[in-house]
């Protein structure tokens, strides 16, 4: 076997591995534990991040080898890298020289139509715990919730749609009106359960685009997960969060949940650096 092909088979073994990751979160009910996990890597793809999370659930901070090398640290003897995969982005010309469709390098050749491919390829990474060497260095100016009042005070700030405080009939303790382009939370809610609801309903405002009426169960099961991975990012209080509920939709449709998990992933990343970047702005200042 050619090393082309041993890569490509190498590859498709990870890809079948990430499909299998999803059923075993979903029939073992690892959901909540995935999510936990998920917070540790939220730069990377829903993909690698499950990749990881199957080869090492333990794995709090990975990189590789060069990388770890740069900070000063080295790998254990006998560690074993953990596979992920990146893309590759190839481009090629078609052409009918040989008297059929065929293509050929672009690097090489630059007549005829250009054809890009996306492929991928797989690599290495270590978790911390597999290296030695110098301190990792402290993250200053971190935010953090270690201050319940002043960072709801901060999601406030950071929200960009008016946050009212009504009386809320029924079992709702808020929600968020796409015709009036506001927030409303319900009167009396303690600082935890009115940080998690806020959190909830910017995530209905900012990424569920959703057709409500018509994906109610898909739309909650989103926001409720993206709102679960950035609270637990920012060390908040997750207990409303209902795991059985996200999870009971699906039915284990494995492409449903790829899908889903793919978007989540990509929202929750993007919430949690518009967060830290409006903080490290200086928009507020929260207490340690």
């Amino acid at each position: 076997m050619s090393k082309t092909n041993n890569k490509e088979t190498k590859t498709k073994e990870l890809f079948n591995r990430i499909v299998e990751g999803v059923k075993n979160i979903v029939e073992k009910g690892e959901y909540e534990k995935f999510l936990k996990f998920s917070k540790n890597f939220h730069n990377y793809s829903f993909n690698n991040i499950l990749l990881i999370f199957s080869q090492m659930p333990e794995a709090t901070q990975v990189a590789g080898f060069a990388k770890w090398k740069s900070m000063g640290r080295n790998l254990k003897k006998g560690a074993k890298g953990i596979q992920i995969i990146y893309p590759i982005k190839r481009t090629y010309i078609k052409t009918t020289m040989t008297g059929q469709d065929s293509l050929l390098d672009a690097e090489k050749n630059n007549q005829g139509e250009k054809i890009e491919y996306l492929t991928y390829r797989y690599t290495y990474v270590y978790d911390v715990s597999q290296t030695y060497g110098k301190p990792l260095p402290l993250q200053s100016n971190k935010l953090n919730s270690n201050n319940k009042i002043e960072f709801l005070e901060f999601l406030k700030t950071f929200s960009k749609f008016p946050i009212l405080e009504e009386n809320i009939d029924g079992t709702a303790l808020g929600y968020w009106s796409k015709k009036k382009q506001q927030i409303v939370l319900k009167n009396n809610l303690s600082i935890d359960d009115k940080t998690s609801v806020l959190l909830h309903e910017l995530t209905h405002a900012l990424y569920d685009d959703f057709d409500y009426k018509e994906n109610r169960d898909l739309s909650e099961s989103f926001v409720e997960s993206v709102a679960f991975i950035v609270a637990d990012y920012f060390d908040l209080d997750t207990s409303m969060c209902s795991f059985e509920y996200i999870t009971s939709w699906t039915n284990g449709d494995v492409k449903v949940l790829l899908e889903l998990e793919d978007k989540i992933q990509k929202c929750a990343n993007s919430f949690i650096e518009k967060l830290e970047s409006f903080y490290n702005n200086g928009n507020i200042r929260i207490a340690s």
